[in-house]
């Protein structure tokens, strides 16, 4: 397993650090072309649509993963009831357009919604072949797909965004990109859907399924709800500042969990039955991930005025305290991450569910008064005070199912905690020494903080010691393998 391990991790680190570092620069770019108010109308277009395509796709792509020695008539099966229940979804998504829009006062969401609706059928064709390739550990071959799909997607909407498209610019490439990624899925996993289906499993795939897709949609509600509550409550505008907000902070999260999330959820799968493996890989993990969105979520709150004014310009200048916000909730929701995926392993859906339906009860009304009483800050001191009250019930499910308690989580984010801090403390002293006020004395502190914070954040790690830094040590050997791998085809006679 370890084998597989190190050559999905080289492949999906490489592939997706330069795909989104790309990504991360054109986004830029088209921030400053577009207008605040498309960020948040495609925000509203977002809620509906990633709702109604995590109904139709039913949980079906975690069971693929986690159910052993699938046939090929369960896998058509499940094919054809996700590219089904797409269908019908979109059909429901179109007739309600203009009530969504009304209801929003928004006119411009009865003709953007329609458009941005056709990525579900598109969305729904390669829930299969993404999972078989996750299932078999080829993650290499996902971040292929997902880089091509990138790379594709990239340009089309900087042209469209260059030319004056506005909005539209976000809704072709919320098509263009999942249509690149079904025409390369179905290529490399070298399946095709045929039309034999059912199974006397198929009930207990069902099952698992409707249970995981209780927990996720129950999850994307609740993830969703501060945009429709804000779109409501304080208008297109201030929900685009949000929109932007929540895309810059959940970068470090986002980017490096979805790393670890496709790791970890097919090697857990793997141990379930063995709670002492499983502990052992949920804790490398944690330390892992932490290392990075723990010191990386404290920098970028910290530099958020001088990142913001450099990168997005003037325009965006209110999004900086809900980026500080927001950073914060990162913060708390790296350490839960992993959490989720030792409930799914154990067969626990049914705690997700209830986990997440206490969440769909409570966080809307939190988002309603916050927005009520700050507008966007106010949504985002909601999630800070409100979310990890609730996220302390399943984080002690999940610890109950790994046999270990609070206090040996807590021991593993101790390095981590106090070598954030020590960076922490450098960084404030260098905004203090460098006042800045126009965007070249701003670029000045914001590169010498970030390398300053960098290097005190490395000497503090590697100075306490421990089984991190034998584990960054692995990680680093492992992501080594393509130029070491490059110089033996290159030099073959060494």
């Amino acid at each position: 397993m370890k084998e597989r391990i190190a050559r999905s991790l080289s492949w999906l680190v490489w592939s997706r650090g330069a795909i989104q570092l790309l990504s991360l620069l054109s986004t830029l770019v088209v921030t400053r072309l577009l207008a605040p108010e498309d960020y948040g109308l495609m925000a509203l277009v977002g809620v509906w649509t990633y709702a109604v395509a995590l109904i139709a796709e039913m949980g079906l792509g975690v069971a693929i993963v986690q159910f052993p020695e699938l046939e090929e008539r369960e896998l058509n099966t499940c094919f054809w009831l996700i590219v089904g229940t797409s269908a019908v979804g979109y059909l429901a998504l179109y007739a309600s357009a203009p009530a969504i829009a009304a209801w929003f006062a928004s006119p411009m969401l009865s003709r953007v919604l329609p458009v941005a609706g056709l990525s579900l059928p598109l969305l729904a064709l390669r829930t299969v072949p993404d999972g078989l390739l996750r299932k078999r550990l080829q993650l290499d071959r996902v971040s292929q797909v997902e880089g091509a799909a990138m790379l594709v997607t990239m340009p089309v909407v900087l042209g469209l965004a260059w030319s004056g498209a506005g909005v539209w610019a976000l809704v072709a490439g919320s098509l263009v990109m999942p249509l690149v990624h079904d025409v390369v899925s179905f290529w490399l996993v070298r399946w095709c859907p045929g039309l034999r289906v059912g199974s006397p499993r198929l009930r207990a795939i069902l099952r698992y399924s409707l249970a995981t897709f209780g927990a996720r949609a129950g999850w994307a509600v609740y993830q969703q709800v501060d945009a429709v509550v804000l779109g409501k409550v304080s208008g297109q505008v201030v929900l685009g500042f949000y929109a932007m907000a929540k895309q810059l902070a959940s970068l470090p999260l986002e980017k490096i969990t979805v790393v670890a999330n496709q790791l970890a959820l097919p090697i857990m799968a793997e141990c379930q039955a063995d709670r002492a493996t499983m502990r052992a890989s949920f804790l490398r993990g944690l330390r892992l991930v932490a290392s990075l969105t723990v010191p990386l979520g404290l920098g970028i709150a910290l530099v958020a005025d001088d990142f913001v004014a450099v990168a997005l310009g003037e325009k965006w200048g209110a999004v900086v305290p809900v980026l500080r916000a927001l950073c914060v909730l990162g913060l708390i929701r790296s350490v839960d991450t992993l959490l989720p995926l030792v409930l799914l392993a154990r067969y626990r859906a049914g705690s997700l569910f209830r986990w997440t339906m206490a969440l769909l009860l409570v966080m809307p009304f939190a988002f309603w008064a916050g927005a009520a009483w700050r507008g966007s800050l106010g949504v985002a001191l909601a999630w800070i005070v409100v979310y990890p009250l609730v996220m302390a019930w399943m984080a002690r499910e999940a610890l109950q199912e790994l046999e270990m308690g609070w206090r040996t989580l807590l021991d593993q984010l101790r390095p981590i905690l106090i070598a954030s801090l020590m960076m922490a403390g450098l960084v404030m002293v260098v905004r203090w020494a460098l006042p800045a006020s126009d965007v070249a004395e701003r670029l000045v502190r914001l590169v010498l903080a970030a390398a300053l914070g960098v290097t005190a954040y490395a000497a503090a790690i590697f100075w306490q010691g421990g089984a991190l830094v034998g584990e960054i040590g692995e990680v680093a050997g492992w992501l080594k393998r393509p130029f070491m791998s490059s110089r033996r085809a290159l030099n073959p006679g060494e």
